[in-house]
């Protein structure tokens, strides 16, 4: 019995549900289509009973709302338009009844009908705002059971227009038919609150892992920009200050050497008066670039500041790859560069080697720039080793 009133609750979802309409929407349009199909095959056993009994009157209401009833859900799954399943229901529900009452002879055969009156506001506010929808559900249950009292008081001290057997059937098939409507009601009230808590924390949760993975690019993003240079894109001192101890700490387990070279660009500030800083920024860039081709994938280059460039060489066992080096920057360096003149930038490169010179990570920064100084002040475009001398 649970799985029919299941599935004839899904019915009602997919009988007017449209792929564009929001949960909310759904839902109401599922309460609405569930009063003509609960109220209306009552209400075609009503009109049935009626004729058998011979009033016609009364039969003809309770078998138009069954007919108009029927309609409508024709109607709402061929548009998937609520509106006029709504309009008509409230208007059927709140005049029926009326007309029902008086049809019978008075209020004692026709009150109970009244619940009808409760059944589409209830519905239409169940799933739209569910703190109003628990006192509808409240008064209709009290209905229940006050119209009960009411007509069984009313039965015992009049006439009635009909056999005492049919009026107490009228009773049982309101009662039955209204209490299984509101239990199913309920429970599916319920069910989609428990779905809708899930699917909402579900919601979050998806919405908390993709900010954590914005979260987490953003801390990369910063991270990256932390350590590389923003003109060159290539690592700044402060990574290369990172990458010296993870060299020099392999330099010692294997007993090679590192050296650092510092190059300092000859003439960039001439072309930075002369030409102007996009000009300037764009000699940087390729200087980067051409530096960058000439290493292997495990040495490191990084832009110190200004026209200022850094290259860490490790797992050395002598100083002749490290001249090579040097010399093949200088020439690199030193061709030309579009929209200046031939031989406008050199390179003035300074060298100090771990642990040759020092152990000391700021040291050997020091003792290259001190021999890079040397050879700009002497000859420029050139480079030297650090010796005590420098």
């Amino acid at each position: 019995m649970l799985e029919i009133g299941k599935k004839c609750l899904e019915a009602c979802i997919n009988i007017g549900a449209l792929p564009t309409d929001s949960e909310s929407q759904r839902l109401k349009k599922a309460s609405l289509t569930m009063v003509p199909l609960i109220v209306g095959p009552t209400a075609l056993v009503w009109g049935l009973l009626y004729i058998y009994l011979d009033h016609y009157l009364s039969a003809f209401i309770p078998l138009s709302y069954s007919l108009i009833s029927l309609y409508n859900l024709w109607h709402l799954n061929k548009t998937k338009d609520i509106v006029l399943l709504q309009k008509i229901q409230m208007i059927l529900v709140l005049i029926l009844p009326f007309l029902l009452m008086w049809s019978l002879g008075g209020f004692a055969l026709g009150s109970f009908v009244m619940i009808w009156a409760f059944f589409a506001p209830i519905a239409a506010l169940t799933y739209e705002e569910s703190e109003k929808a628990l006192p509808w559900f409240h008064a209709f249950m009290s209905l229940v059971v006050v119209s009960a009292v009411i007509d069984q008081t009313l039965i015992e001290n009049h006439t009635t227009f009909m056999p005492q057997i049919a009026v107490e059937l009228f009773f049982l098939l309101n009662i039955s038919v209204g209490l299984s409507g509101i239990y199913f009601l309920i429970k599916y009230f319920i069910d989609q609150k428990e779905k809708n808590a899930n699917t909402k924390l579900e919601a979050k949760h998806e919405k908390l892992l993709v900010t954590t993975v914005q979260l987490e690019k953003a801390n990369e993003k910063l991270k990256y920009r932390a350590h590389h240079d923003e003109l060159t894109d290539i690592p700044n001192r402060y990574l290369l200050k990172e990458e010296l101890v993870k060299l020099t700490a392999y330099a010692i387990r294997h007993k090679h050497s590192v050296a650092l070279l510092f190059i300092d660009l000859d003439g960039f500030k001439e072309v930075n008066d002369n030409y102007g800083h996009a000009k300037g920024d764009e000699v940087l860039q390729t200087v980067a670039s051409r530096i960058k081709s000439l290493l292997r994938k495990e040495d490191i280059i990084a832009r110190i500041g200004g026209d200022e460039f850094a290259v860490a060489i490790g797992a050395l066992n002598d100083l002749v790859y490290v001249e090579k080096v040097a010399k093949r920057i200088i020439v690199e360096v030193s061709k030309d560069y579009e929209g200046l003149p031939a031989s406008s930038v050199g390179a003035s490169i300074g060298i100090s080697v771990f642990p040759k010179h020092t152990t000391n990570i700021d040291s050997l920064f020091n003792y290259a720039d001190k021999a890079m100084y040397s050879i700009k002040k002497s000859s420029k475009n050139d480079f030297m080793i650090y010796s005590e001398s420098v």
